[in-house]
């Protein structure tokens, strides 16, 4: 016999990573778009950033403030 109160959940790791890499992704875009614009027009961006402060390349800055921003969310 089935039992009546057995409930089915969707726990699913795959799920959460997709939503993980979806924000991440957008973030990333979106700091890097931030990162470009400021060093185009020689701003220091880095205080922009949360946690970019002390890096040396944009990639590592805006890497650096994306995880972060995502430790925050998550």
């Amino acid at each position: 016999m089935t039992n009546p109160n057995a409930v089915k959940t969707n726990n699913d790791p795959i799920d959460h990573y997709e939503g993980y890499w979806m924000i991440f992704v957008l973030l990333f875009t979106m700091f890097t778009v931030i990162a470009f614009v400021g060093q185009m027009f020689f701003i220091n961006w880095r205080i922009w950033l949360p946690g970019a402060e002390k890096s040396m390349t944009m990639y590592e800055g805006v890497s650096a403030s994306v995880h972060t921003v995502i430790s925050q969310v998550i």
